[in-house]
């Protein structure tokens, strides 16, 4: 049952233009208290308004517990959406959550199947 809920929740949700901030975040099942969640998956969000990294999470985190989910943010940065040439640039990494170079070829996986294609100067160590 969780692992179809899951199966609902977007992969990618980012602003079609411009320069923003995204976070990555790994949506899990709630489970009771004290054991681990069975299910999850990694998603992206993006998006021009967020001020900060946080923001984002903040929002998202909050509509998760809503449908009865958990999240964890596992690292964010900047992300330059061209979507009209259907390029994107994913770089940088957020103060708040940096965790390593590990995000931004995630994210290149998770958008791979929307026809983006990174630009060639993706940047991994920020």
């Amino acid at each position: 049952m969780a692992a179809a809920g899951l199966a609902q929740i977007p992969d990618v949700d980012i602003d079609s233009d411009g320069v923003f901030k995204y976070v990555l975040i790994r949506v899990h099942s709630a489970p009771p208290s004290g054991t681990p969640a069975a299910e999850s998956k990694e998603i992206v969000r993006g998006y021009k308004w967020a001020e900060y990294h946080a923001d984002i999470y903040d929002r998202v985190s909050g509509e998760m517990q809503k449908r009865g989910y958990d999240c964890e943010c596992l690292g964010g940065g900047r992300i330059s959406h061209q979507s009209r040439d259907k390029k994107i640039h994913v770089y940088g990494y957020s103060m708040w959550i940096h965790t390593g170079p590990r995000q931004p070829p995630t994210f290149s996986q998770r958008t791979h199947h929307t026809g983006l294609r990174p630009c060639p100067a993706l940047c991994l160590d920020g």
